[in-house]
């Protein structure tokens, strides 16, 4: 087992873990905001709509990058337990 590996597998998947959070977090306060002013000419409405999608977009964007974060913690983290296939003895045949 690589004990350092382990470690900075579990560090990168707590950082993917806390970009995530993170991530709702900023989703949650953006569509549960009440405060939210209303738009009345269709120039601010086309503003609004755009603006939206941009977030939405660098939502997903920041949900695909922690998720993947995470997973390549876990990656690290399981391959540090294994030993590696290069450093494995290969079998003898058995004579007999």
């Amino acid at each position: 087992m690589d004990r350092k590996g382990q470690i900075i597998g579990m560090v990168v998947f707590v950082l993917g873990i806390v970009i995530l959070l993170f991530v709702f977090g900023v989703a949650y306060g953006m569509f549960s905001s009440s405060g939210a002013r209303p738009v009345v000419p269709s120039a601010g409405l086309e503003r609004a709509v755009l603006l939206v999608l941009v977030r939405v977009t660098l939502l997903f964007v920041m949900t695909l990058a922690g998720s993947l974060i995470a997973s390549r913690g876990i990656e690290l983290y399981l391959g540090s337990r294994l030993r590696p296939a290069e450093s494995r003895e290969p079998e003898q045949p058995h004579e007999g």
